[in-house]
């Protein structure tokens, strides 16, 4: 008779164990979906910042190429110019010294204003990256 109770007490401890590994494992599943959940809104909030990211690139390659054209339209320009310099007075040429040195401290400003702008862009990006970093 002494081992039958044993054998109950070991019967019941067994159910009790098992009713706590199934409550913990229900509880898993539980966290686990929540995790999961998590997971896919932080990959879709990823997914817009690299979306947005990319088409920041794209707007600064517009504008790098509009810089390249007026660039290269500037230089074109500027030859055209130096000819006529070459054929002008001193007063002439000095007249064109000036103008070539506003219209590169004009590129430098808007040069340096572009990245600006493109420096704000990329601290924001990576602010966000440290937020989801963190919230992982």
């Amino acid at each position: 008779q002494v081992s039958q109770n044993e054998l109950n007490w070991f019967h019941q401890d067994s159910e009790t164990q098992m009713k706590k590994w199934q409550q913990e494992k229900k509880e898993n599943r539980e966290n686990l979906k929540a995790l999961k959940g998590t997971i896919k809104k932080h990959s879709d909030t990823n997914e817009r910042y690299l979306k947005t990211i990319d088409d920041k690139k794209k707007q600064y390659n517009v504008c790098l190429n509009t810089f390249l054209e007026t660039s290269n339209k500037f230089a074109s320009e500027k030859g055209k110019l130096e000819e006529l310099i070459k054929k002008s007075q001193s007063d002439s040429q000095e007249c064109e010294k000036r103008a070539v040195k506003a219209e590169v401290s004009v590129l430098q400003t808007w040069k340096e204003t572009e990245v600006w702008k493109l420096k704000g862009t990329i601290a924001k990006a990576e602010g966000n990256l440290r937020m989801l970093k963190a919230q992982n």
